[in-house]
């Protein structure tokens, strides 16, 4: 790492101006310079020109070893333990949009070009749904308490979590995507589920945090909030372990708050954990009224029935 520094020959030609030489000569002594105090420098230690006695002052003062890595934890001041910030984390990603979001670009780009140039392929507001439903499975596979439920509550549970899982989820990517703003895909949300559902889904929308890790959270607390189970006529009645369910939606509450105490402090967690309540009391109500929408009851039947087929291939794959 060091290099001894050599005197340069500099040859100027004689025509050249009498400043040249002046500011050359004067950049040859700033290059010799020690970095560190000015004097004569001989040495290029470490990257930097330095003299001998300043040289091995720090050669003799030097750390050795390795640096200790930093342990971020060790400076969080949240109340959340590393289990809790793991179920953080994995709640986080168990709802994954980015199909949604995609679908949702698309249309985003054209409706802008229908502007102009040509027309809106009418195929994509029908793939928007048909990905938030997939979308809505692919969460029962990402989330392990729910695939830790037993049978029974698997799926005497299932169609409540299915409902709430769609409704709030499609309208976090609704929201996200900003695919309100397109006109063509809310015309085609009306032709599909009714002026009723827009209606329901835009209220919902006024209390949808901005904190995408809250909205996140939400969704899985609304999920397991089985304080108030909404049946259809269509839906079998089956007993469920409410003690498991709640230990859940405890669980998953505490993550909330402390995550919020921890980001916004007393006073905005709250009024945030306050928003947060209206939102699930109002998207609630939105999966009351959903049930007088009949291809929503259809799609609902249908994606229940795929999960629990899956569900089925799942524990036969156990058992063999």
């Amino acid at each position: 790492m060091e290099e001894t520094i050599h005197e340069k020959m500099i040859v100027m030609n004689p025509t050249s101006f009498s400043y040249t030489s002046n500011i050359v000569q004067k950049f040859e002594e700033f290059s010799r310079q020690c970095k560190i105090c000015g004097a004569p420098a001989l040495h290029n230690y470490y990257g930097v020109l330095s003299c001998s006695p300043c040289k091995m002052f720090f050669k003799r003062n030097a750390l050795t070893g390795q640096l200790p890595t930093l342990n971020l934890l060790q400076s969080d001041n949240s109340t959340l333990n590393a289990n809790q910030w793991t179920l953080l984390s994995n709640l986080f990603h168990s709802y994954d949009e980015s199909k949604l979001l995609l679908i949702a670009q698309q249309l985003m780009n054209e409706n802008n070009l229908g502007k102009s140039m040509k027309s809106i392929d009418s195929t994509l507001p029908t793939q928007f749904f048909m990905k938030a439903y997939e979308t809505t499975g692919d969460y029962f596979n990402s989330n392990n308490d729910l695939r830790r439920l037993s049978l029974d509550n698997h799926y005497s549970f299932l169609r409540n979590a299915a409902e709430s899982i769609n409704c709030l989820g499609t309208i976090f990517s609704w929201r996200r995507s900003q695919v309100y703003k397109c006109k063509h895909f809310v015309n085609a949300c009306i032709d599909l589920y009714g002026q009723a559902s827009v209606d329901m889904i835009e209220h919902i929308l006024k209390y949808l945090d901005s904190d995408i890790v809250i909205i996140k959270l939400a969704l899985s607390l609304f999920t397991f909030s089985n304080n108030i189970t909404i049946f259809s006529s269509i839906t079998t009645i089956n007993s469920i372990n409410t003690l498991d369910i709640l230990h859940i939606q405890n669980t998953y509450a505490e993550v909330t708050w402390k995550y919020i105490l921890y980001k916004y402090g007393f006073h905005q967690s709250i009024q945030r954990f306050m928003n947060l309540i209206q939102c699930l009391l109002v998207a609630t109500n939105a999966l009351y009224k959903a049930h007088d929408i009949e291809k929503h009851e259809n799609d609902i039947e249908l994606l229940v029935e795929n999960i629990e087929l899956g569900l089925l291939l799942d524990d036969i794959e156990h058992i063999n």
